[in-house]
């Protein structure tokens, strides 16, 4: 099977079955993984434009039975406008797919609109929109302004950050990467597959974005301290409490997400002073009597947040998405808070852009346990190692909210929330 015939019909399983590239990066060869990644990521960050595009070319709809036709226009359309492959070659191997998948006919329709792709190169190459269902997810919290702000970051591939378990300035030097105080690493322009850098197999760093990283930062001094991290996997804050010294206890429902951070903590060698526990959180606590120092609530979520990274959520989450897990949040919130101990503290955060996700979980909260407040936020530590600090507007009535653009000139970052919850003194 030749590798953009791979890419086409592992797009069709993405969109139709709602699965995430990373699950299926595996299916390809090593060598193909950067490729097939930057095409079919790159498909989904402009899917929408893109289509507009085909639709001016296409006299009438694809029957339903050649629907896989329209992801190999999209693909098509991505390679001609994206990447470096000549006009001629993208088209003909695409071409070529859809004789083989459909019929000499389709090729016909296929060759006749990608061959009138190239010529919207540069008028395309600024152009970027959410799809309808997820824009609706937005308005609901944000002006146009701060979407729009939203959509140019899906122009470009987001760098990759990483976390050092200590040295960070020399992890940072090795591989070449922007440094921020509270050690975390950008890395522009990585081809590579993760595993290859520099440092991993050793266990120096793990992969967490900037935004990810800021709740464990919240804290003051972890070491010797109880925590419960609460929906743990894959593991990034676990590592965090680990390396700051703490004993830490990392719960999540999914054996299989459990698994991938059992094989993160024995890489890092962080496997001592942690307990792991496949469990649903709500059962746990309320069959525990254990209490906590610090409880970090990274809670289940529409994940809006996330969608540079992973842009299939684009395509997935609708607003019945954002609401159907917030009974979930509430119930994990309200049985997490009888386990912290009277001085400790409770993070709540989720990766969700969706404020009924976030403030409005908290704003709920605290209406029903008048015995809690929240604790203003201390952000130190996160400015970048060249003196620029994290964008003040991140800090929003006393809770963290980032959004995809702040810091757009360093990459950009996740939508992430979150709060940090005490007893009243």
């Amino acid at each position: 099977m030749s590798l953009r015939l791979q890419c086409v019909l592992t797009l069709k399983k993405i969109l139709e079955e709602k699965v995430f590239f990373n699950a299926l990066k595996s299916d390809f060869n090593v060598q193909d993984t950067a490729f097939a990644n930057k095409l079919i990521l790159t498909s989904l960050r402009r899917k929408t434009v893109i289509e507009n595009l085909l639709k001016t070319y296409l006299s009438k709809k694809i029957p339903q039975k050649n629907k896989i036709l329209e992801y190999v226009l999209l693909l098509g359309a991505t390679e001609i406008l994206y990447m470096d492959t000549p006009d001629y070659a993208a088209i003909n191997e695409y071409v070529e797919i859809s004789k083989k998948l459909v019929g000499k006919f389709s090729a016909n329709m296929v060759n006749a609109v990608l061959r009138k792709i190239p010529s919207h190169r540069e008028e395309m190459k600024n152009k970027a929109s959410f799809p309808f269902a997820f824009e609706q997810i937005l308005k609901q919290d944000y002006s146009k302004e701060q979407i729009a702000l939203m959509e140019q970051m899906l122009l470009s591939e987001p760098p990759l950050d990483i976390t050092a378990k200590e040295n960070p300035q020399v992890s940072a030097q090795k591989l070449n990467g922007t440094l921020f105080e509270n050690g975390t690493i950008r890395l522009h322009h990585i081809k590579a597959n993760i595993a290859s850098i520099d440092g991993y197999e050793e266990g120096f760093w793990w992969v967490q974005d900037l935004a990810a990283s800021l709740p464990v930062c919240l804290s003051e001094n972890l070491k010797d301290k109880k925590v419960l991290d609460l929906c743990a996997a894959p593991g990034g804050k676990t590592a965090q409490f680990l390396s700051k010294g703490a004993i830490v206890t990392a719960l999540d429902i999914s054996q299989e997400r459990l698994k991938t951070l059992k094989e993160n903590m024995a890489r890092l060698k962080l496997e001592q002073n942690l307990t792991i526990l496949c469990a649903d959180g709500v059962e746990y606590l309320k069959g525990t009597t254990d209490s906590f120092d610090f409880i970090l609530l990274d809670a289940p979520c529409s994940a809006t947040g996330t969608f540079r990274k992973h842009p299939e959520v684009l395509h997935f989450k609708t607003t019945d998405d954002v609401k159907a897990l917030l009974s979930v949040q509430q119930a994990l919130l309200s049985e997490a808070s009888k386990h912290l101990q009277k001085d400790g503290r409770l993070v709540y955060c989720t990766c969700s852009l969706a404020k009924k996700e976030g403030e409005a979980q908290i704003k709920k909260f605290l209406s029903e346990h008048p015995d809690f407040e929240l604790k203003p936020l201390k952000l130190q530590n996160l400015k970048i190692t060249e003196g620029e600090i994290l964008d003040k507007a991140i800090i929003d009535k006393q809770v963290l909210r980032t959004l995809p653009y702040h810091m757009k000139n360093q990459g950009g970052m996740d939508g992430f929330f979150a709060a940090i919850l005490t007893y009243k003194k």
